[in-house]
């Protein structure tokens, strides 16, 4: 859980970068394909912790 919230407010943080869709994106995947090849449910968490704190940012305001 703790993973999750870091990575939300980390995410939130690049928001305010011109490319943050970029970054995020490219970073959620590159964690999320890692922690599905070496079945680490916490890089997984982290990833989708990612998109959620950008897209939440991003639409939310």
């Amino acid at each position: 859980m703790c993973g999750f919230v870091i990575a939300s407010a980390s995410a939130q943080l690049i928001s305010l970068l011109p490319w943050s869709a970029l970054v995020i994106g490219v970073a959620a995947t590159i964690i999320y394909s890692q922690g599905k090849n070496s079945n680490s449910m916490l890089l997984q968490v982290i990833a989708i912790g990612l998109g959620f704190g950008w897209m939440k940012c991003f639409f939310l305001g």
